[in-house]
């Protein structure tokens, strides 16, 4: 019998990597895997591709351009020295609309990952980061809002965001990680990263509703006072990295015997992480007998991410049953 490879990956995983990064109105966005080159875990930040899905431009409501307009006037109107007000007052005569951007991502699966943020204004600007309905600045669930604790960007600052910030000396690491391993218990926002932005008023008081962004840190964040022009924000960047149809990540090679043979697993996908490897033979998945891979391709088409699939494996020394969480 003529053998056949196929590759039983329904959709598309990132296997080289290429720098890339969205570019919004007031902040730019670059989602970093770490790649590791062996056991002692050196390694380096890999940008991830990201690919436009859509973009709608939006009109201020009504109550927010009322507020807006007031305070452009009032910028007009202020003294030529408005001293540190100026540059705040600079960037909100040029805002005109809100703007929404959705991004697609191919995660790894089982790979750290970091969210590098720049300010592209010469103002300070508010960013709420949010990972699956999470709030990186405190693990509350988003409300959507002003109300929503933001990392503070100085003017023209970069920053590296890569975890949440449970608590003022402690943050948990950003993974991409199957539904069921998710740090957030939101089902709904699984697999959605968000940043939202918002804008400083140049005559605020002293209200305190930010941190300063910074690195995944040790020791305790520093209270910067930021008052937004908007309650809603002014820009979103949202970035999907869920998938609509499920990944295995093998490819597979069929045989003259029974079942079918791994020639290879992709690294960070579903099979990677459930143990499998080259030169496994699976002979059953769910009880069925796989005689082809066109067999397991068919069990895969009928299946959902966050779905189990439960595979007779077969080792020169040994027989086992995986359980295998088909990846988003």
């Amino acid at each position: 019998m003529k053998k056949r490879l196929s590759l039983l990956m329904m959709g598309c995983v990132a296997i080289g990597l290429v720098a890339s990064g969205a570019t919004g109105q007031f902040v730019s966005v670059e989602i970093e895997a770490f790649e590791s080159w062996g056991i002692l875990h050196w390694g380096a930040w890999e940008s991830l591709p990201d690919d436009l899905l859509a973009m709608r431009v939006l009109q201020i409501p009504d109550r927010e351009a009322q507020r807006v307009n007031e305070l452009k006037e009032q910028c007009e109107s202020a003294p030529d020295d408005l001293g540190d007000r100026e540059q705040a007052c600079d960037v909100l005569a040029r805002w005109l609309f809100q703007r929404e951007s959705e991004f697609d991502i191919d995660p790894l699966l089982g790979r750290p990952y970091r969210i590098q943020l720049q300010n592209l204004t010469s103002s300070e600007i508010g960013i709420v980061l949010s990972v699956d309905g999470l709030n990186t600045n405190g693990n509350a669930t988003i409300a959507g809002n002003a109300s929503d604790k933001k990392w503070i960007l100085r003017p023209f600052q970069k920053v590296a965001i890569s975890g949440w910030q449970v608590s003022s000396e402690e943050a948990l690491q950003f993974e991409f990680s199957t539904p069921s391993q998710a740090h957030s218990s939101l089902e709904e926002w699984r697999g959605l990263i968000q940043v939202a932005v918002y804008l400083s008023d140049p005559f605020a008081g002293d209200d305190v509703k930010g941190t300063q962004a910074g690195q995944m840190i040790d020791q305790p964040t520093v209270l910067i006072p930021f008052a937004s022009v908007t309650d809603l924000p002014v820009e979103t960047l949202t970035f999907d990295y869920s998938r609509d149809r499920v990944i295995l990540g093998v490819q597979c090679e069929e045989t003259e015997g029974a079942g079918i043979r791994i020639a290879a697993v992709v690294e960070g996908t579903a099979a990677d992480v459930a143990g499998l490897r080259a030169g496994d033979v699976i002979t059953y998945a769910n009880a069925l007998p796989i005689s082809s891979c066109l067999d397991l391709q068919e069990l895969l088409a009928t299946k959902s991410p966050g779905d189990r699939i439960i595979l007779k494996v077969h080792r020169p020394d040994t027989v086992r049953l995986v359980v295998v969480e088909l990846e988003e």
